[in-house]
């Protein structure tokens, strides 16, 4: 029983990891192409992480995170 509750977290802990480092990498995006007026570029990434916070955000108000 306790190896399957640390086995769960330890997924739980590799779903949080991947979506923030996602989270990070769009953001490292974003900089670089307003910094260089890639707007179209920043817009799409903008609206990538939107969507992204989003689901994060629905799984935290369904305690599924």
């Amino acid at each position: 029983m306790n190896q399957e509750l640390n086995d769960s977290e330890d997924k739980r802990a590799y779903r949080i990891s991947f979506r923030i480092n996602s989270c990070h990498q769009a953001l490292t995006i974003i900089y670089e192409t307003l910094v260089d007026r890639e707007f179209s570029t920043s817009e799409k990434e903008i609206k990538q992480i939107i969507t992204e916070l989003r689901l994060m955000l629905k799984s935290i108000q369904h305690d599924d995170f």
